[in-house]
């Protein structure tokens, strides 16, 4: 998919998206967002299934300042 084809199914399924805030991103970037929405438009149950990506953490945590 062209980067033009990937920002335009994210503005079909996510409208409140616009092109410039897209813009910012780079293409692999949008393609892992566009995936990311599509399977959150998936019914849910035992046959939904989605991994996370090795690259992204499972916790995020910030220290609280002493």
């Amino acid at each position: 998919m062209t980067r033009e084809q990937l920002v335009h199914r994210i503005l079909e399924i996510n409208p409140s998206a616009t092109r410039e805030y897209l813009d910012r991103f780079r293409e692999p970037n949008l393609a892992h967002y566009l995936e990311r929405l599509v399977n959150a438009q998936q019914p849910r149950g035992p046959q939904s299934a989605w991994q996370r990506r090795a690259e992204t953490p499972a916790i995020v945590g910030e220290a609280a300042p002493e």
